[in-house]
């Protein structure tokens, strides 16, 4: 099932902590409303809501949530190291800027990959192969053995 838009009402039966069950015409039907969006609102059985968000296979992301004369928008939260947009920027000097900023001291020129830049760099005397995302994020220093 692709993922779709939807919009909702019904009524909250059972609470799962940052999830939900809601009673619609459509049926019962599993809603995520993620814990930021619980920051933002307390929901109890029986409420009557109206939701916006994204159907995905198991369940309802919720985008837009509306009690009574109360409306909540719930930002997306992007996933661990999905760029930050689709055609997000793939800026060597930003890479380079992050590698310094965790610590490390870069040895030569960035190397280009699909998702990510490839540096070589140094730290507490020891060489690793630090992999930063187009979004700025060190994911992953792969230790670099032989390597003088």
């Amino acid at each position: 099932m692709p993922h779709q838009d939807i919009h909702v009402r019904g009524t909250v039966r059972d609470l799962f902590a940052h999830r939900f069950t809601l009673e619609t015409d459509q049926g019962l039907l599993l809603v995520d409303l993620t814990p930021e969006g619980l920051d933002l609102i307390r929901l109890s059985s029986g409420d009557s809501i109206e939701i916006s968000g994204e159907r995905n296979p198991s369940e309802i992301k919720v985008r837009r949530l509306m009690r009574g004369e109360t409306t909540i928008d719930v930002a997306l939260k992007p996933k661990p190291g999905k760029h930050r947009a689709p055609d997000a920027e793939a800026d060597p000097d930003s890479a380079i800027h992050a590698v310094r900023q965790a610590g490390f001291e870069p040895n030569g020129e960035p190397r280009r990959k699909p998702k990510h830049f490839e540096i070589d760099a140094a730290k507490d005397g020891k060489h690793f192969e630090v992999h930063v995302t187009f979004a700025g994020e060190v994911r992953h220093a792969k230790p670099q053995l032989g390597v003088d």
